[in-house]
C-alpha cells in the first residue's frame, strides 16, 4: 500500500479543476545574470539611436516602476506602457508602439540561449493537460508572441493552455492581488478550483490570499507545508512528481 503524505490532505479537500502555471523559472529556466547583461545592453543600444543614452536608460527605469505601481483598472499593462514611453520620447503613441515592438523583437531571439527548460515540466503539463484546464499565469510584461515564443524554448506547446496571461489583456502584475484576481475574473473560475504552480515565494505566494491553493515547485523530493501571511488557502513545496501524486490521490477522492 502507497503511503499517502498528511500534506496532500490539504490540496485534496476540495476538487481541483483549473491548473494555474507561472512560465519563469516553473516551466523555463534562465541564466540570470549574462541574461541580465545581455537584454539591458541590447535594449539600451535598440532606443538609444531615438533618444540617447541616458533618456532611455531613465525610460527603462520608469517602466519598470510604472509596473510595479497597483493595477489602474482603465489602463492594460500595455497601455500604461506605451503612455510613459510616449511621453519619454516625445513621440506619438502609434510610433512608440512601433519602436518597442521593433525593439522587442529584435532582442528576444537573441536571447534563446540563457534559457532552458525546467526538469520534470513538460511531461507533469502533458499528463495533466486531459484532466484539468491549464491556464499560463506567467507576470504579464510581454506580449503574447512573445510569451509563446518563450514556451517553446521551454520545448512546451502552447496549445496546451486554455488562455495566456499578457501585456495586452492585463491590468496589474505580480504580485500584486488584483493580479491574480483577474486571471478569476477573465477565465470565470473560482479561487478555490485552481492551484497556482510556482517557483517564486514573493510572487506566488500572494495568491493564496484571494483564496488559491499555491504550490512552489522545488529540487528537493519533500513535501514542506508553507506558512505565507493573511493566507485563505494553503501553500506547499515540494516537486512536480509531488504534486502529481497529490492531484492523483485527490482525484480519486
Amino acid at each position: 500500500m502507497q503511503l499517502i503524505h498528511p500534506l496532500t490532505q490539504l490540496f485534496s479537500d476540495t476538487p481541483v479543476k483549473h491548473l494555474l502555471v507561472d512560465l519563469d523559472g516553473t516551466l523555463l529556466g534562465n541564466h540570470s545574470f549574462p541574461l541580465s547583461i545581455q537584454f539591458i545592453r541590447d535594449s539600451l543600444r535598440a532606443l538609444r539611436k531615438h533618444h540617447g543614452l541616458h533618456d532611455s536608460v531613465r525610460t527603462l527605469v520608469e517602466i519598470q516602476k510604472e509596473l510595479r505601481i497597483p493595477s489602474n483598472v482603465k489602463q492594460t499593462n500595455e497601455q500604461r506602457v506605451l503612455e510613459l514611453f510616449a511621453k519619454r520620447m516625445k513621440v506619438t503613441t502609434d510610433l512608440a508602439r512601433q519602436m518597442l515592438g521593433d525593439a522587442i523583437r529584435s532582442i528576444f531571439p537573441n536571447l534563446k540561449g540563457h534559457f532552458f527548460p525546467v526538469d520534470g515540466a513538460k511531461d507533469f503539463l502533458v499528463w495533466a493537460q486531459p484532466h484539468y484546464s491549464l491556464i499560463l499565469a506567467t507576470n504579464p510584461v510581454w506580449s503574447e508572441d512573445i510569451v509563446r515564443m518563450r514556451l517553446e524554448w521551454a520545448g512546451i506547446d502552447p496549445s496546451l493552455f486554455k488562455s495566456i496571461t499578457h501585456i495586452k489583456i492585463m491590468h496589474s502584475v505580480k504580485p500584486h492581488l488584483e493580479y491574480y484576481e483577474e486571471i478569476l475574473s477573465l477565465n470565470q473560475i473560482r479561487a478555490e478550483d485552481c492551484i497556482l504552480i510556482g517557483d517564486d515565494l514573493n510572487m506566488d505566494l500572494p495568491a493564496t490570499q484571494v483564496g488559491i491553493r499555491v504550490f512552489i515547485v522545488g529540487k528537493k523530493n519533500r513535501l514542506t507545508l508553507l506558512k505565507p501571511k493573511k493566507a485563505k488557502a494553503p501553500a506547499i513545496k515540494g516537486t512536480y512528481k509531488d504534486l502529481k501524486t497529490i492531484l492523483e490521490v485527490a482525484s480519486k477522492k
